[in-house]
């Protein structure tokens, strides 16, 4: 089963990103080190950044069953198990793990 990040997972709000980002304690930790920054300006521009920047790690985050996908393919692929795995390209060409391209069936 392939998740796709669910941009209506999570509210655009600074409290809703940080909530979200709970799961992930290093993104938490990166989200408030750039919030703090900006606030420290009083930037509103550069807090709006700082929500636009991290809400598509928020959505990741809030998106049931999406990290835990992303998780099990990292440590498959830190194993070397990667029989079956497609990689595709920014055109949609598919390759195996080895960089070969494969017919994943049929694009169109």
């Amino acid at each position: 089963m392939t998740h796709e990040v669910d941009p209506h997972s999570c509210q655009r709000t600074p409290e809703a990103i940080r909530t979200a980002l709970q799961r992930r304690p290093d993104w938490l930790q990166g989200f408030e080190q750039d919030w703090l920054s900006a606030a420290a300006d009083f930037d509103h521009s550069a807090l709006d950044a700082v929500t636009d920047k991290w809400f598509p790690f928020a959505c990741a985050c809030a998106t049931p069953g999406y990290l835990d996908e992303v998780e099990r393919t990292v440590t498959r692929m830190a194993q070397g198990e990667t029989k079956g795995m497609v990689f595709r390209d920014a055109d949609g060409n598919a390759y195996d793990a080895d960089n070969r391209p494969i017919d994943a069936g049929g694009s169109g």
